[in-house]
């Protein structure tokens, strides 16, 4: 599965970058989603699993644009990671400020809410599920490698740094994660 992301990403990235440009129109509502690879990095509470890259899942944004510059958004990161040989995610649901500095250049910020569970493919008894969950900040740029008057491709990298409630403690934890955005106006 991950062999054919990354291939389904290298070849979209090469087409898109052959396209021609037509100036989008940002206004009103607006809707995108990712998908990449990432590196996650725990700093505590993890136990023995410190570092380890995996595909970067769910990324969904949602808001509104005010102008061609100018838009606010619904962030929703993630990065898979595995413990106890079960795949859980590590994400959040960030509000965030999206600037474009140049015309296919853009810029994010925000901070919100950090979830730390189990991926939505593992589950297997949602009552007895680890569920954690905390406060997180997104920092993100991208690159709209094509554009038309309704949507946009872009390469995007994405840093998520959050920290999430345990029984036991807190988990502290740092994602940095390249994609492929498909973004709808």
């Amino acid at each position: 599965m991950k062999r054919i992301i990354l291939t389904s990403i290298c070849v979209l990235g090469l087409f898109a970058a052959k396209g021609q440009s037509a100036a989008p129109i940002r206004k009103g509502f607006s809707i995108g989603g990712s998908f990449g690879v990432g590196v996650l990095h725990f700093t505590k509470g993890a136990g023995d699993a410190e570092t380890g890259g995996d595909i970067s899942l769910p990324n969904l944004k949602i808001g509104w644009l005010f102008n061609d510059r100018l838009g606010v958004y619904l962030n929703a990161p993630g990065q898979m990671y595995q413990q106890n040989s079960r795949d859980r995610s590590f994400e959040g649901l960030i509000p965030a400020v999206q600037y474009w500095p140049a015309n296919k250049w853009w810029i994010s910020g925000g901070m919100g809410l950090a979830m730390d569970m189990p991926a939505f493919y593992d589950v297997v008894d949602i009552g007895k599920e680890e569920f954690n969950f905390g406060k997180g900040v997104l920092i993100s740029t991208g690159y709209e490698v094509l554009q038309r008057r309704k949507w946009t491709i872009d390469l995007q990298g994405r840093l998520l740094m959050s920290s999430v409630n345990l029984e036991e403690g807190k988990r502290e934890g740092t994602s940095l994660t390249l994609a492929l955005g498909f973004n709808f106006f």
